[in-house]
């Protein structure tokens, strides 16, 4: 690595800025980490140069002495030794072979050059859970909870109170969310909260994936002669037109009214005889059949 220059190894221009030599390391020190290399010297060795290169350039002060001097004002170009970046560094906490070094606390390897600009590098880049998933992540508690909502505001979303251990906890229903989903939440105390939702069965809507389905009851003289009715909808009614010659039992489509808006909402007519209607007002009805409805029926007797 002596003979390197630290600028080459990043893959950057002398001019790079702070960001760009960041980056570059950051896609380097992915790519050759040593726990998605386990076993390979060369990408170790290729690890500790890249690393070493960005704890001089990404420290303003190292890298002004770097730029006038190069690694002679570092200890004589030895990067582990008196005053080099990673004097007294043990990069054995990379590579699984330091018996648990760089894993105080659980959650992160962590060093600290002479200017402390290197100090938690890599919860700096790769969000403080290390890499190849070795270094774990502290997590915050968890607590179960149910909770039962109407079938609209599962449709739509809706924030509601959750009493939790006596206390009240403020839970946002996601649009959409679907009966035995589990939301989870951030309490004030810090707490995941996953809450399973129970949504209430609706009396009229029935919902299969994101469509939601109704029976639409029209008058015997709506399927007849045809005309214009208020469909129910969990976004309110809206009016639809009942085509003349409706059959009992045909379905219809309002395109975009189902869950998100993405699904749609179907009714299905269903046509309603009243109980005490006088025979001779169906007779010019019954007469317009031109044949039994139920010919085409097969028995199996």
């Amino acid at each position: 690595m002596a003979d390197k220059d630290y600028y080459d190894i990043l893959g950057v221009k002398k001019s790079a800025s702070d960001e760009e030599i960041k980056k570059a390391y950051r896609n380097l020190a992915k790519k050759f980490h040593p726990d998605k290399n386990k076993g390979d010297k060369a990408a170790e060795s290729k690890f500790k140069e890249i690393s070493e290169a960005y704890a001089v350039l990404s420290d303003k002060e190292k890298r002004d002495q770097y730029d006038r001097l190069g690694k002679e004002a570092f200890g004589g170009g030895n990067p582990f030794g008196p005053g080099g970046p990673f004097a007294g560094f043990d990069f054995s906490q990379f590579t699984n072979r330091g018996g648990g070094a760089g894993r105080r606390g659980g959650t992160r390897a962590r060093t600290t050059t002479s200017s402390g600009n290197f100090t938690d590098i890599f919860s700096d880049l790769f969000g403080g859970g290390g890499m190849g998933g070795t270094e774990p992540e502290m997590r915050a508690p968890t607590a179960e909870a149910e909770l039962t909502i109407d079938f609209r505001d599962a449709v739509l979303g809706a924030t509601m109170d959750l009493n939790v251990n006596g206390s009240h906890v403020k839970v946002k229903i996601p649009e959409g969310v679907a009966d035995g989903q589990k939301v989870r939440i951030r309490t004030r105390d810090g707490v995941d909260l996953n809450v399973l939702i129970h949504v209430r069965t609706h009396p009229f809507f029935e919902r299969k994936g994101d469509n939601i389905y109704i029976d639409l009851p029209v008058t015997v003289g709506e399927a007849v002669r045809g005309g214009e009715v208020d469909v129910p909808t969990v976004y309110g009614p809206v009016r639809a037109r009942i085509p003349a010659g409706t059959q009992g039992g045909q379905t219809f489509r309002l395109t975009g009214k189902g869950v998100k808006k993405k699904g749609d909402h179907y009714y299905r007519v269903l046509i309603v005889v009243p109980k005490d209607a006088p025979a001779d007002a169906v007779e010019q009805i019954e007469a317009a059949y031109a044949e039994n409805p139920r010919a085409n029926l097969k028995t199996a007797l």
